[in-house]
């Protein structure tokens, strides 16, 4: 088979959306379960109005809803059938809810409340890794970054700090640190090594508290155990792609071939989109697959 003329169906059965393997991230916590949500459940006709906020135009309204964060918007979805209406019907809300409600339910579980329901759609619109080059196929969510499996796992700043030590070892009041961007646990287990973790610890985003306090830095200086810290995935859930002229949600790929090759360019642990993954294909496997079966 000629490479140069290979395309996503003449790959795709050598592709895998999903890894035989359990991260124990966000994504293996429960979540409908835990946070079933009404969404959809109710037959909505709106009687009453929600004061104030009705003397405005439904577009101004729309773009005040979308400053807010999913857990206020949740919040003020149970106000009355007019609330939930608006709520339900605001574009990127509908959106998210539609392609990825596990998100939903981590980021009301979480209580990840510092950024909107529109900054949450624009990420998703991204696909990138915001701290490399890399499909990024995850999401942080205590500030809402794009975010790799390799980059979440080893750098520091998605290494979160316990709120408790913040205040302990940085001298920092707990008050002042509830306004940097934060999010509360679920109890669970998180990697597949670490204990059960038995209750609800309030993480800090270690940027923030960098840009709080210099003391800061000398914050778990203690090994950081990288892909089996647990703190590392707590705030960690897998984000499709939603593609804005398509309205559908792309997953990242795995190349089949690579799940056994050590070298960091070809690890079995990257994704890709469509187009990338084709040009993998061709670069490094187009001989495997001319010898393999149709």
């Amino acid at each position: 088979m000629d490479a140069r003329h290979l395309s996503l169906d003449d790959v795709r059965d050598y592709c895998r959306q999903k890894l035989r393997i359990v991260d124990h991230t966000l994504d293996d916590a429960e979540l409908e379960t835990r946070c079933p949500l009404d969404n959809g459940r109710h037959v909505i006709h709106p009687k009453t109005s929600v004061g104030q906020l009705d003397l405005l135009p439904v577009e101004l309204i729309y773009q005040v809803l979308g400053l807010l964060d999913i857990p206020t918007l949740t919040t003020f979805r149970r106000v009355n059938q007019r609330a939930m209406h608006l709520v339900d019907s605001l574009p990127p809300y509908r959106r998210l809810w539609t392609s990825c409600p596990d998100i939903f339910r981590a980021v009301v579980s979480i209580n990840a409340a510092s950024f909107s329901c529109e900054a949450l759609s624009q990420a998703l619109t991204r696909e990138k890794c915001e701290s490399c080059s890399l499909f990024g196929g995850y999401l942080y969510l205590i500030t809402c970054k794009r975010v790799c499996y390799f980059c979440f796992t080893t750098r520091k700043k998605y290494f979160p700090v316990s709120s408790t030590l913040a205040a302990r070892q940085a001298k920092l009041q707990k008050k002042t640190l509830s306004h940097l961007p934060h999010v509360l646990s679920l109890p669970g287990r998180y990697t597949a090594v670490a204990k059960l973790s038995r209750y609800r610890v309030t993480l800090v985003d270690r940027p923030a508290l960098l840009h709080l306090s210099e003391e800061a830095a000398t914050l778990n200086k203690r090994i950081d155990y990288a892909t089996t810290e647990p703190r590392r995935y707590m705030s960690i859930i897998a984000a499709p792609h939603l593609s804005l002229q398509s309205q559908r949600a792309y997953w990242g790929l795995f190349c089949s071939f690579c799940r056994d090759n050590t070298e960091p360019s070809r690890h079995f642990r990257i994704q890709y989109n469509q187009q990338d993954i084709v040009q993998h294909f061709k670069d490094y496997h187009a001989a495997q697959i001319s010898r393999s079966p149709p």
